[in-house]
């Protein structure tokens, strides 16, 4: 069966280790930063549902935890797919497609949408053509808050509001480096707000996170400490956790566990910090009687498996994805399955994971900003003073009892089977057995040993009379014992 199934990408057990993930995807720099300079402007972005999601992310405080995402990372599975990924944990296979990404994010993922309406822009003149269409092309992100700050304040309203949709655009729905020059067909979208609610996002974001995650897979083999991922990597490290709720048990905890109809992300706060340890011990406890989803959607776990909203024409077929899709439907249970690995060679990491408890949240530092204004998204409510540099205060209190919970308790007893309990009696019944008989063989040594020395008495007691000697007034060892078990049989 082994041949007729994907392999992954790393052998169990050898998976690398990183200290850190560049990730470009910054909630907390991003909202901190209009929060501070355009505080009126960002509060009507907040209040277009078109976005929601991203700051009530921001507002729970889900930490980003690099180990989970790079964990997964590793136990990805190699396909012929272009849209859809899959990966295992406790081997057992999961998919990571449109349809998940959707449920994770509430973007706009409808492939049914045209993107030709949205690609043409007619050259005005006016804001867009003079301010964000340089001939120089040298339009960032990080240059109109840095460089351009003071003259982005004297433009007028509506155009600072734009500024804030093109600023979450590029560095948090799509999460790209804020130092890459501004694409010429977003500017053209955020021209027209209607055009951004109706625009697919979610569409844009899975496939440039999906890119990045192949980019990466070479590099994964190499012996590196670090690399940088674009795309919305939090809905990569959120799917994780609504696939196995044991992992979301170790990140965070669900705000609403009857949450239904709504994007995955917005129900969850926590610290997120999960060492590689805890991930690897998780996985060795997981039973096949655990909850784990090969599937979500919008609706629910495991109700829908694919639905016509997120096809694509240009689909590729993988027989093995067939196969193995077949098995999950069938209930085939996976936990003795021993998935095989590419035969490329693979180069297994050793780095001290301690060196990492620090660098959770590390992400790129660019030019003269502090490491603060890079940090990893955390909510604003939940940011406490720092008496050092990187130091970072917890906000999640039950941290630690949710993973004593999870990974000390380890799985249940089996309850024994007819065949199991007839085993054990067997067993019991030859071993008593055996017992029995090594009792009765040391009774009748020790019987034999007191009857050879009470003869060896009697002929001394013999000898001593007939040469006249008086006989001894301590009773010999075998005397003494006679006289006592006569005594026993007197009473009775």
């Amino acid at each position: 069966m082994s041949e007729d199934l994907p392999k992954r990408l790393f052998k169990e057990g050898d998976e690398p280790r990183v200290t850190q993930i560049n990730n470009n995807c910054r909630i907390d720099y991003i909202i901190r930063k209009f929060q501070a300079s355009l505080p009126k402007e960002l509060d009507v972005v907040k209040k277009d549902p078109v976005f929601h999601q991203i700051f009530k992310l921001h507002e729970n405080g889900l930490g980003y935890s690099v180990r989970v995402i790079h964990s997964f990372l590793c136990r990805k599975l190699v396909t012929y797919l272009q849209h859809e990924l899959w990966f295992v944990f406790a081997r057992r296979p999961l998919r990571f497609s449109l349809q998940e990404f959707h449920a994770v994010t509430g973007f706009e993922c409808d492939t049914r949408i045209s993107l030709e309406e949205f690609e043409e822009w007619k050259y005005d003149g006016g804001f867009c053509s003079k301010v964000l269409r340089r001939k120089d092309g040298t339009i960032t992100p990080f240059n109109l808050w840095t460089k351009d700050k003071e003259a982005v304040k004297k433009w007028r309203n509506a155009y600072r509001i734009r500024l804030i949709y093109l600023a979450i655009i590029l560095c948090v729905v799509l999460a790209r480096d804020a130092k890459a020059n501004i694409p010429l067909k977003y500017i053209a979208v955020v021209m027209d707000l209607d055009r951004v609610r109706k625009y697919p996002w979610g569409v844009a974001a899975y496939d440039l996170l999906c890119k990045s995650i192949a980019k990466n897979r070479d590099q994964l083999k190499e012996k590196t400490t670090s690399y940088v991922l674009d795309g919305f990597s939090y809905a990569l490290q959120i799917w994780a956790m609504e696939m196995v709720p044991k992992i979301g048990k170790l990140c965070g905890k669900k705000l609403d566990k009857g949450f239904k109809n709504g994007p995955r992300c917005i129900n969850w706060m926590g610290a997120a910090k999960v060492s590689y340890e805890e991930i690897i011990r998780l996985e060795e406890l997981i039973t096949p009687k655990d909850d784990i989803y090969p599937y979500i959607s919008w609706t629910g776990n495991y109700d829908v498996v694919k639905a016509q909203a997120f096809r694509r024409d240009d689909d590729v077929e993988d027989d093995r994805i067939k196969v193995l899709m077949e098995l999950i439907k069938n209930g085939h249970d996976f936990s003795e399955h021993v998935w095989e690995t590419e035969e490329n060679e693979v180069v297994s990491l050793s780095l001290d994971d301690k060196s990492a408890v620090n660098d959770e949240a590390s992400v790129n530092v660019e030019a003269a900003e502090s490491d603060d204004d890079f940090q990893t998204p955390k909510g604003s409510k939940n940011v406490g003073s720092r008496s050092k540099r990187g130091k970072k205060r917890l906000p999640d209190r039950g941290m630690e009892k949710r993973k004593h919970k999870v990974l000390v308790s380890g799985p249940k007893q089996a309850h024994f089977n007819e065949d199991m309990k007839a085993f054990v009696t067997q067993l019991f019944e030859h071993n008593f057995s055996g017992m029995e008989q090594r009792l009765q063989k040391q009774m009748a040594k020790t019987f034999e040993q007191m009857r050879a020395e009470l003869k060896d008495s009697r002929k001394e007691a013999s000898v001593e009379v007939e040469l006249g000697e008086p006989s001894p007034t301590k009773p010999s060892t075998s005397q003494a014992r006679l006289t006592r078990s006569t005594r026993g049989v007197k009473k009775h």
